[in-house]
Protein backbone atom coordinates (compact mmCIF):
# COMPACT_ATOMS: atom_id res chain seq x y z
CA UNK A 1 0.00 0.00 0.00
CA UNK A 2 1.01 3.53 -0.80
CA UNK A 3 1.36 5.91 1.71
CA UNK A 4 2.35 9.50 2.18
CA UNK A 5 4.64 11.48 5.04
CA UNK A 6 2.09 13.44 6.31
CA UNK A 7 1.97 13.07 9.80
CA UNK A 8 -1.39 12.79 12.42
CA UNK A 9 -2.93 16.08 13.22
CA UNK A 10 -0.79 18.54 15.49
CA UNK A 11 -2.89 21.44 15.92
CA UNK A 12 -6.44 22.50 16.74
CA UNK A 13 -6.49 23.27 13.54
CA UNK A 14 -5.37 20.64 11.53
CA UNK A 15 -7.72 18.64 13.91
CA UNK A 16 -11.14 20.66 12.78
CA UNK A 17 -10.21 19.67 9.22
CA UNK A 18 -9.83 16.15 9.80
CA UNK A 19 -13.11 16.13 11.93
CA UNK A 20 -15.35 18.21 8.97
CA UNK A 21 -13.42 15.92 6.57
CA UNK A 22 -14.69 12.42 8.56
CA UNK A 23 -18.23 14.27 9.24
CA UNK A 24 -19.34 12.61 5.53
CA UNK A 25 -20.18 9.09 5.75
CA UNK A 26 -19.15 9.35 1.81
CA UNK A 27 -15.93 10.26 2.63
CA UNK A 28 -15.69 7.99 5.60
CA UNK A 29 -16.81 5.38 3.19
CA UNK A 30 -13.61 6.76 0.92
CA UNK A 31 -11.53 6.06 3.40
CA UNK A 32 -12.86 2.54 4.33
CA UNK A 33 -12.19 1.74 0.59
CA UNK A 34 -9.00 3.45 0.18
CA UNK A 35 -7.74 1.34 3.16
CA UNK A 36 -8.51 -1.75 2.09
CA UNK A 37 -6.78 -0.91 -1.66
CA UNK A 38 -8.84 1.31 -3.70
CA UNK A 39 -6.59 3.60 -4.45
CA UNK A 40 -7.31 5.67 -7.85
CA UNK A 41 -9.63 8.22 -8.89
CA UNK A 42 -11.64 6.28 -11.46
CA UNK A 43 -11.48 3.32 -9.16
CA UNK A 44 -12.96 5.42 -6.72
CA UNK A 45 -15.90 6.90 -9.13
CA UNK A 46 -16.97 3.93 -10.03
CA UNK A 47 -17.55 2.65 -6.29
CA UNK A 48 -18.81 6.13 -5.00
CA UNK A 49 -19.92 7.78 -7.80
CA UNK A 50 -18.70 11.10 -9.71
CA UNK A 51 -21.15 13.43 -8.24
CA UNK A 52 -18.78 15.76 -6.16
CA UNK A 53 -15.77 13.50 -5.84
CA UNK A 54 -13.42 16.34 -6.25
CA UNK A 55 -14.88 17.74 -3.56
CA UNK A 56 -14.72 14.94 -1.53
CA UNK A 57 -11.05 14.71 -2.60
CA UNK A 58 -10.10 17.86 -1.73
CA UNK A 59 -11.34 18.04 1.75
CA UNK A 60 -9.76 14.48 2.24
CA UNK A 61 -6.60 15.52 1.22
CA UNK A 62 -6.82 19.37 2.82
CA UNK A 63 -7.24 17.12 5.85
CA UNK A 64 -3.86 15.31 5.45
CA UNK A 65 -5.52 11.94 4.89
CA UNK A 66 -4.76 11.69 1.13
CA UNK A 67 -2.12 13.18 -1.03
CA UNK A 68 -3.48 13.18 -4.73
CA UNK A 69 -0.59 11.95 -7.41
CA UNK A 70 -1.82 11.84 -11.02
CA UNK A 71 -5.10 9.76 -10.76
CA UNK A 72 -3.16 7.53 -7.72
CA UNK A 73 -4.95 8.48 -4.63
CA UNK A 74 -1.93 8.29 -1.93
CA UNK A 75 -2.95 7.46 1.87
CA UNK A 76 -1.10 9.01 4.10
CA UNK A 77 0.27 8.40 7.80
CA UNK A 78 -3.36 9.89 9.15
CA UNK A 79 -5.39 8.31 6.69
CA UNK A 80 -4.11 5.02 7.47
CA UNK A 81 -5.00 5.67 10.83
CA UNK A 82 -8.06 7.40 10.67
CA UNK A 83 -8.95 4.69 8.12
CA UNK A 84 -9.10 1.79 10.60
CA UNK A 85 -10.86 3.93 13.51
CA UNK A 86 -13.56 4.63 10.72
CA UNK A 87 -14.16 1.17 9.91
CA UNK A 88 -13.69 -0.53 13.26
CA UNK A 89 -16.98 2.44 14.40
CA UNK A 90 -18.88 1.19 11.05
CA UNK A 91 -18.26 -2.65 12.05
CA UNK A 92 -19.36 -2.26 15.52
CA UNK A 93 -22.56 -0.29 14.15
CA UNK A 94 -21.55 3.34 13.73
CA UNK A 95 -23.40 6.22 12.99
CA UNK A 96 -23.04 5.19 9.40
CA UNK A 97 -26.05 3.23 7.89
CA UNK A 98 -24.12 3.03 4.60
Amino acid sequence: MLMGKKAKPESPEEMALVHHALESPIRRNMIILMNRGVLSVPEMAALVGEKMLDYHLHRLELAGLIELVGEKIVLTEAGVAYGGLVREQKERGGADKT
